[in-house]
């Protein structure tokens, strides 16, 4: 993982291996204290990338996937969450584990929660990598607690798009958004070619 500041904005780079060793850390403590799930539900879009890998790891039988939409830029949220796509399958009585990579307000998981309660879940446990300190709902299980943007590599070319057009409004050149692109810790040659298509 890589910290840096730019604007009096932290953020938080994290690899493919860190995302590997925070959903092994998920995954053991989870495997400590719980049963089986009939299914992991993963928030798309940012849970997408490592429920697959916890899945395995806690040997769920079932994967589905819930898309539901807040964020719309760098601490910028629509007034509410929204569910872009609901579950094709029933999970009547299922034991659910709830994923999403981050959880920041809290809203996207309340939300969800409230849908999978209506649809007859006969439980649900939370968890995610990442959770800010001042969310509304804290999850069962997570990986690490943190106050910084955090951004994973499936998500590069789009934050530099947000970046980008955010640094701009500031003033900065193109060179300067270059380097604090890389100081982020952004692969140097996904920073060019991103970049060159904005």
């Amino acid at each position: 993982m890589i910290t840096s500041t730019i604007h009096d904005q932290v953020y938080e780079y994290y690899s493919w291996q860190d995302l590997g060793d925070h959903s092994f850390d998920l995954a053991k403590q989870i495997l400590k204290k719980e049963g089986k799930f009939d299914r992991l539900i993963a928030l798309a879009k940012s849970g997408l990338t490592c429920s697959r890998t916890l899945r395995d790891y806690l040997g769920i039988p079932h994967l589905s996937i819930l898309d539901v939409e807040f964020y719309t830029g760098i601490n910028e949220t629509a007034k509410k969450p929204v569910i872009n796509q609901s579950l094709p399958i029933s999970i009547k009585n299922e034991r659910i584990l709830l994923y999403d990579d981050i959880v920041d307000t809290g809203e996207t998981f309340s939300l969800a929660i409230q849908y999978l309660n209506f649809h007859g879940a006969a439980s649900i446990t939370t968890t995610s990598l990442f959770t800010k300190p001042w969310t509304s709902i804290k999850p069962n299980y997570s990986s690490r607690e943190s106050k910084a943007w955090i951004i994973c590599p499936h998500e590069i070319r789009e934050m530099i798009g947000i970046l980008t057009k955010l640094w701009l409004k500031k003033g900065d050149s193109p060179q300067k958004i270059q380097a604090q692109l890389l100081k982020i810790g952004l692969p140097e040659s996904e920073v060019a070619l991103f970049l060159s298509l904005q």
